[in-house]
């Protein structure tokens, strides 16, 4: 007999449930719960502010036949610490990696060295035609060092003799490190370029924004991803009380413009200089705790989650599998473990090994009161694969108190529809077998 047209489906009546959930608390961001892949202890950077330097723009004038700009460079030996690690210790780690980071598989075919750290200071944070990036930092490596380069605009003028030199720059680069990058500084570099009628030098090679990566990690585990945050809470670096907060830049630059005191610009300087250098710090961390052979020893539970959520994300479900159950062996909040217990029953349940998936729901059952989610997998699983319709039943019954016990919605209305046809076709069949 063809069951009733308003018959939930297995999955419609999973998104009720989850949909009855009492929502997640946000963690007070004075107890950030984050335990780190390393335990860092505070370093000191290797770029510091200097208020003394006296009343004139740090660096030199660069002359080009374009034009003039000011140009600030400073060179960085690969054994120099910056935060938790050195320099060169982000070209020990894996292109691989980076390409899974970054969603591009090119990446993979690139040496490490070969990328450009790219970070702008704008007039603008909302991006636009009307946008001058007048403050544009490019980090490379050459030879045994990192080098970072500031070309800085002293007037809106002088932007096409710049953008000329780190085209110059740019062309031997295998590709792009930004930090939100993807979302704006390289699309409005690419329209300044176009606007100073030049080609951009960013089609055609490989991206990786750091942004989501560090989502992907520290999300709901962190205050905010923003990389000063990163800095403090993970990576051990420090900045000096003269930094800028990145909204006061774009309207420092035009008291710069009105007044020519380049004091402010210092600071900016010094922002976008951190900025860079710790994209490098930034960088080999992400590509250390997501590279499972280096980092097996080191990452915390709530990694081993946060992992596992992103080998599911890509479809590796073996990979995800493996992350989910380290995330399990360790020390994880009931809030984290009845997550990790969920995704890896219904990971197993995708690839046709529910009976695996029966002590995961089992124990997420145990220490939950108002999730009634395992309760119904355990009971469609007794039903259907164990054949045991007693024990079916239990499962059912302890679901249906759980939504009965739940503020009313009409998400809950469905759930209790589905949960008591259930509870009815179990009865009947046990009465049938009885009989």
């Amino acid at each position: 007999m063809l069951e009733s047209r308003h018959t939930m489906s297995g999955s419609d009546l999973r998104k009720r449930l989850n949909a009855l959930r009492p929502q997640k608390k946000t963690p007070p961001p004075e107890q950030p719960p984050v335990r780190l892949a390393t335990h860092p202890k505070t370093h000191h950077s290797v770029r510091s502010y200097d208020p003394d330097e006296g009343k004139t723009l740090p660096g030199i004038e660069a002359r080009t036949s374009h034009g003039a700009f000011q140009l600030i460079e400073e060179r960085h030996a690969l054994s120099q610490t910056h935060g938790e690690c050195t320099f060169g210790e982000l070209l020990t780690r894996s292109p691989e990696i980076a390409a899974r980071l970054a969603r591009q598989p090119a990446l993979a075919r690139a040496a490490l060295r070969d990328l450009a750290f790219i970070d702008t200071e704008t007039t603008g944070l909302a991006g636009g035609a009307g946008t001058l990036a007048f403050l544009i930092g490019v980090g490379v490596f050459e030879n045994d060092a990192f080098v970072l380069r500031q070309y800085f605009l002293r007037d809106p003028s002088e932007e096409s003799a710049a953008l000329a030199e780190i085209d110059n720059l740019l062309a031997s680069c295998a590709g792009w490190v930004t930090f939100n990058g993807r979302a704006f500084d390289v699309p409005l570099l690419e329209a300044r370029f176009t606007l100073n009628r030049r080609r951009a030098p960013f089609a055609g090679r490989p991206h990786l924004d750091l942004l989501n990566p560090a989502r992907w990690l520290y999300r709901g585990r962190l205050e905010s991803c923003a990389l000063s945050s990163l800095e403090a809470h993970v990576l051990g670096i420090p900045r000096t009380t003269d930094d800028v907060p990145g909204a006061l830049i774009p309207w420092m630059y035009v008291q710069f413009l009105r007044s020519g005191d380049p004091t402010e610009m210092k600071r900016v300087i010094y922002h976008n200089a951190m900025d860079i250098l710790s994209m490098v710090t930034l960088a080999a961390h992400l590509l250390d705790v997501f590279d499972h052979s280096r980092s097996a020893d080191r990452c915390s539970p709530e990694d081993w989650l946060k992992l596992a959520h992103w080998h599911e994300s890509d479809d590796r479900p073996l990979e995800a599998e493996a992350a989910y159950r380290r995330a399990l062996e360790g020390r994880l909040s009931l809030e984290d473990r009845a997550e990790a217990l969920e995704k890896l029953g219904f990971l197993l349940k995708r690839t046709g090994r529910r009976a695996e998936a029966v002590p995961l729901w089992e124990q997420w059952a145990s220490f939950t009161v108002d999730e009634a989610l395992p309760c119904v997998e355990l009971s469609k699983y007794y039903e259907w694969k164990a054949q045991d319709m007693s024990v079916a039943l239990r499962w059912a019954e302890r679901a249906q108190a759980i939504v009965l016990g739940q503020p009313a919605t009409w998400q809950r209305a469905d759930v209790i529809e589905a949960v008591t046809r259930r509870l009815d076709r179990l009865r009947e069949k046990i009465q049938g077998a009885a009989a």
